[in-house]
């Protein structure tokens, strides 16, 4: 298990909290965070722009994100979940469900339209 998701584990064990995580409120916590992030950005539909407000407000972003880890890590704690082995399992899933050759380009994900993925074995396939 990461070190951050090892100190907030002890840090709510010293504080006896983990009698009041209850997946449904963790889950709220998250939604909240998400809301403010998107607050940050609210209305803005231009790319450039929303890179600028993210950059001009880097310190709110931070602690959003920070936030959301959070109650990621008390989630992911409470199901016996390693996140760092959770996050490598979906890089290691994303890679054979979108290889290179088939997803990249240079300003948009057009050659997806014609690629799909069988979710059950996370076999990639062509669409017909």
């Amino acid at each position: 298990m990461n070190n951050f998701q090892k100190r907030i584990a002890k840090y709510n064990k010293a504080r006896n909290w983990d009698q009041f995580h209850n997946p449904k409120d963790l889950l709220l916590g998250i939604v909240e965070e998400v809301g403010e992030l998107r607050n940050i950005m609210k209305w803005e539909q231009h790319p450039r722009k929303i890179h600028k407000i993210l950059a001009k407000n880097k310190s709110e972003v931070q602690d959003n994100i920070g936030d959301l880890y959070w109650f990621l890590a008390i989630i992911a704690n409470h199901a016996g979940i390693d996140i760092d082995e959770a996050i490598d399992e979906v890089i290691k899933s994303n890679e054979k469900r979108f290889p290179v050759d088939k997803s990249k380009s240079p300003t948009n994900n057009q050659p997806l339209l014609n690629y799909s993925v069988k979710l059950s074995t996370n076999k990639p396939h062509l669409k017909k």
